[in-house]
């Protein structure tokens, strides 16, 4: 975070996971065998025990994070997030509920976004906090879909101006 921040990028896209206990680790892979050569899902494991673990990737060694530390140190920096939620067959039936009840006004204050290959889950952060940007991240562009999601995250290669346009036609956001 720290780093990327110095760049100035207008966002730092992030995901999250929901833990044994309920809370949120910033963790892209389902699985922490390759960054901490423990062989489990962070489902598995609790907030402490997750952050106990240190990450290792391209030479660089970090502790795991919590969501808290993360997003703590990027209100410091004034740094906005793009966070994705990870969702799992494992996450708890409350998960976004709990998701928005702890984290939802202080992003909004920080002018951060959501966004989540799990259309269910940015839909019913839409539902519970209108004002909430939440984008859903599409891998590819097969169709435009009639949605009530703020904007959506593509991959770049599939992505085209149709698209964006009717996007755009809608007030949404595109991101690539």
């Amino acid at each position: 975070l720290e780093k990327t921040h110095r760049l100035h990028p207008d966002y730092v896209e992030m995901d999250i996971h929901e833990t044994r206990d309920h809370q949120f680790v910033v963790m892209h892979d389902e699985n922490l065998k390759e960054l901490t050569g423990v062989n489990k899902a962070p489902s598995q494991l609790t907030l402490k025990q997750l952050t106990k673990l240190t990450a290792r990737e391209n030479g660089h060694a970090a502790k795991v994070a919590s969501f808290d530390q993360y997003l703590t140190a990027a209100e410091r920096l004034h740094q906005k997030l793009l966070v994705e939620i990870k969702t799992t067959p494992h996450d708890s039936k409350g998960m976004v509920k709990r998701f928005d009840r702890q984290y939802g006004q202080r992003l909004k204050r920080d002018h951060d976004q959501v966004h989540s290959l799990d259309y269910g889950a940015v839909s019913e952060l839409k539902r519970r906090d209108r004002t909430l940007p939440g984008l859903y991240l599409q891998p590819y562009n097969l169709t435009y879909p009639n949605s009530q999601v703020d904007g959506y995250s593509m991959e770049y290669s599939t992505l085209n101006f149709d698209f964006i346009n009717q996007a755009h036609r809608q007030h949404k956001r595109v991101y690539s």
